[in-house]
């Protein structure tokens, strides 16, 4: 079953476009899929199409050992789609020729290695497009799991998250399996075979496939280690420590890597799309915190599964770190990847800032159903004079006004 993604909607103004399509992201997101789905669009459109992978070993020997002979086959063909191009040698540089000598559209793929980002865009620069695709957000989630649900959402298209409206709200029963639904979503995660999975076990099993596939061994790899025993020790630790700010030191004691090591392995992580790193908000050195960043996972399931924890939300102690997890990862695919947060050092702290037109927006995480402002963001109101600030609820909903800046109660859930 095909699960459409938001990535098609996207990306459908540049097919047109002799530029290069790049689609990255962690395996097992679903990029094969997508492009071909992709690739049956084009021959929808009567244009001739070839998909290639270079998983292929004979594929990928034409590509690397005579691409004159390569180009002559792909001279026949409108499109050309190239799936996991981080096999390739040279590949950017093969690339560029092909793009300067050819009327051929290509788009290729691979996982988000910083192998592939580099060979390509050292020599495709204003000929390369780039895109994430990442496992299913919770709108695409609720496509493959509730379809009536997913039906009645409200069209984001050209959708602002401060001008959010109270009538856009539905009743406790549809509120209630949202709820349901949002709750397994972040226990579980996103990635495509998790979500179709039709048991918890066969969840956790997936999940265990994916971790010990692509964490432990890709990321193994492109580090270059001989054990993945540190690797683990970090992916562990971080996991218990989403939401809350890296402290180098603890992060070194816990792992067994010097300082020099850590920060590799944090970027690697990073650059791999396993886990994001916050940077804080400040305008006063004096005042507020400036270096140290939060750590969030780009997949809660993948978070769950290095704990091994996959309790449900009634028995767990963290639920207020994951919300706050997938609250990042939420803004982040609204707002791009500049979502901060802020802290002073007298504690007062907002989740997340987000600077738009010349204001700084303050968001906080509050899962209740009730009312709940807390006076970390009465400080910033005061010292910020936001236009608005959003407080993202479990399903209360509602407005005030606090020093001219209006605050939004929005159930997290309405924003899939």
């Amino acid at each position: 079953m095909y699960i459409n993604r938001q990535l098609e909607v996207d990306i459908k103004p540049f097919l047109a476009k002799k530029e290069v399509i790049s689609i990255i992201g962690p395996r097992q997101a679903g990029k094969t899929t997508f492009i071909e789905n992709l690739a049956k669009q084009f021959k929808n459109n009567d244009k001739t199409v070839k998909f290639i992978t270079f998983e292929k070993r004979a594929d990928l020997d034409l590509f690397n050992n005579n691409i004159e002979d390569f180009k002559k086959v792909i001279l026949q063909y409108d499109v050309v789609f190239i799936d996991e191009f981080q096999y390739s040698k040279d590949g950017g540089q093969k690339l560029k020729y092909l793009y300067d000598t050819t009327k051929t559209k290509f788009i290729i793929s691979g996982s988000s290695s910083l192998d592939l980002t580099f060979q390509t865009g050292k020599y495709m620069v204003g000929r390369l497009l780039e895109f994430s695709l990442m496992p299913f957000s919770f709108r695409e989630f609720l496509s493959a799991r509730d379809r009536e649900i997913f039906n009645i959402l409200p069209d984001k298209t050209g959708w602002n998250l401060f001008e959010f409206e109270i009538k856009n709200s539905f009743g406790q029963e549809i509120n209630d399996r949202l709820i349901k639904l949002f709750e397994e979503y972040i226990i579980f995660g996103g990635y495509p075979a998790v979500v179709l999975s039709e048991s918890n076990q066969e969840k956790e099993k997936v999940l265990e496939s994916i971790y010990s596939k692509y964490l432990l061994k890709d990321i193994k790899d492109l580090l270059r280690l001989a054990t993945d025993s540190e690797l683990e020790r970090l992916g562990k630790f971080l996991a218990g420590q989403v939401g809350s700010i890296i402290k180098y030191q603890e992060l070194s004691n816990a792992s067994g890597l010097n300082y020099k090591e850590l920060k590799k392995h944090l970027n690697i992580l990073e650059k791999t799309y396993i886990i994001s790193l916050a940077s804080p908000f400040f305008t006063n050195k004096k005042t507020e915190l400036v270096k140290n960043p939060k750590v969030y996972f780009k997949d809660l399931g993948l978070r769950d599964y290095s704990l091994t924890d996959f309790r449900d939300f009634s028995v767990r102690n963290d639920i207020g770190s994951m919300i706050e997890n997938y609250g990042y990862n939420l803004l982040v695919g609204i707002f791009g990847g500049n979502i901060k947060y802020w802290r002073t050092k007298a504690k007062a702290e907002v989740d997340f800032v987000v600077e738009k037109e010349q204001a700084a927006y303050p968001i906080e995480i509050k899962y209740s159903s009730k009312r709940i402002v807390g006076k970390s963001l009465f400080s910033f109101i005061e010292k910020f004079n936001p236009p608005v600030a959003v407080v993202l609820t479990k399903d209360y909903i509602g407005e005030e006004i606090v020093n001219k800046t209006k605050i939004k109660f929005i159930p997290i859930i309405y924003l899939a």
